[in-house]
């Protein structure tokens, strides 16, 4: 009976947020294998792949490879998920999502009730509908994300990001529930139900968020055989999809398309002309992505206009030697310093003056306190190039004037460092 108490004084802390049948299968799990104790999440499996591409148990590995009091690498650790989700499973025979719920004592939610917290701090399962049209409804499941410890000091130590511990698809194969995954834990992840083909009921668009610079990227799933299939991924092959800093990604409905478009917001990375990542400078952009059978293409590209937009636009145009869309940018007069401008005589002071600006060159904005010199500077560190632009005040932000000096690298007029 003591044991017992030391036990379930320290159960709650690993077990928070689970429901109670999930939480007395945790307990379980962790009682019967006495030597690792409670854990939570569950103990990792140890896996490595040999050159014939089989994997080969843990027990193998620590009597081949590794001595008394070694451990396997992070990379070879594998959270078996699946394994703990198919526990509860084993119990349900029946298609009903209610008793798929009881299975996990959970309610099963309709995805518009979803909580709009993201990730949610419990389990949940979401009742997604009839994916592939077989009269029963598919349920995903949502993990939450693992249990942190607090930070000693919580002023100056930042919070992590809220990982999730996966997002998995439930399908009924007309004797048993079948887990397969969507998104693996470790990472950030949303998912929506989108229309793509007239043929097919639903797909799972499902977006990961990745890195320090927050870049989403979505994609794609159909349910083929009671299994989640990867039909899209836009961070794998040769698609036209580019991913914005900090994006958002939504997807409406087009009933002119018969289809879900794809609608990405963030700050834009175009190229040509680089920002420093979490720097001030720079500009937002808004791209439109239609279904074209196969991927998601761009349709539709915005930017939120102000002076590095102005810029970029500028160094693009010049890029291509488009010298009339360059010429669209600038006040002729002012820039040009004469009272009868032509295009022409402009085409002859950038091909003259300013060749860089036709050759394949990737300029970089520099960082600086808003209101000094280099508030708007860029330059061209291989050839020390520092540009000082400046532009029209009346919201159209075309170029009145640019000069160009030759620095030292790490030369910067006093006081302008943010």
């Amino acid at each position: 009976m003591l044991m017992a108490m030391r036990l379930d004084s320290s159960i709650p802390r690993r077990f928070d947020g689970l429901p109670l049948r999930l939480w007395v299968w945790a307990v379980m799990t962790a009682l019967a294998t006495p030597a690792a104790g409670l854990t939570w999440p569950p103990q990792p499996l140890h896996h490595q792949e040999t050159a014939s591409g089989q994997s080969v148990p843990a027990s193998q590995q620590s009597q081949s490879q590794s001595g008394p009091g070694q451990q396997t690498s992070g990379a070879e650790q594998v959270l078996d998920w699946l394994a703990w989700i198919r526990a509860p499973l084993e119990s349900v025979s029946s298609p009903d999502v209610g008793a798929l719920g009881r299975a996990f004592d959970l309610r099963v939610i309709k995805q518009e009730d979803a909580p709009s917290e993201y990730p949610s701090p419990s389990v949940e399962l979401i009742d997604v509908g009839d994916l592939d049209g077989d009269g029963v409804p598919e349920v995903v499941v949502k993990l939450p994300p693992p249990p942190v410890a607090e930070p000693q000091d919580s002023a100056q130590s930042p919070a992590s990001p809220a990982y999730s511990q996966g997002l998995y698809l439930l399908s009924w194969d007309g004797s048993h529930w079948k887990p397969s995954s969507l998104a693996a834990s470790g990472q950030t992840s949303q998912f929506k139900i989108v229309r793509l083909s007239k043929s097919v009921p639903g797909y799972v668009a499902v977006v990961n968020v990745v890195g320090d610079n927050a870049l989403p990227y979505p994609a794609i799933f159909q349910v083929r055989e009671h299994e989640a299939e990867l039909v899209w991924d836009s961070q794998v092959g040769d698609n036209r999809y580019s991913a914005f800093e900090h994006g958002r990604i939504e997807f409406q409905n087009d009933s002119r398309l018969h289809q879900t478009v794809m609608i990405e917001t963030g700050r834009a990375d175009p190229g040509l002309l680089e920002f420093e990542p979490g720097g001030r400078r720079g500009f937002n952009g808004r791209c439109v992505y239609h279904w074209d059978g196969e991927t998601y293409v761009p349709v539709e590209t915005e930017y939120s206009p102000g002076p590095d937009n102005s810029l970029y636009r500028f160094i693009a145009a010049l890029h291509l030697h488009d010298f009339r869309g360059a010429y669209a940018l600038i006040d002729p007069g002012k820039f040009l310093k004469t009272d009868t401008p032509t295009l022409e005589q402009f085409r002859h002071v950038i091909e003259t003056q300013w060749r860089e600006f036709l050759d394949d060159q990737v300029f970089q904005a520099r960082e600086a306190k808003a209101g000094s010199p280099d508030a708007l500077a860029f330059e061209l560190p291989d050839q020390h190039y520092v540009y000082r632009p400046t532009l029209s005040e009346d919201g159209k932000f075309l170029l009145t004037g640019l000069e160009r000096t030759v620095e030292d690298p790490g030369t910067e007029t006093p006081g302008d460092s943010p």
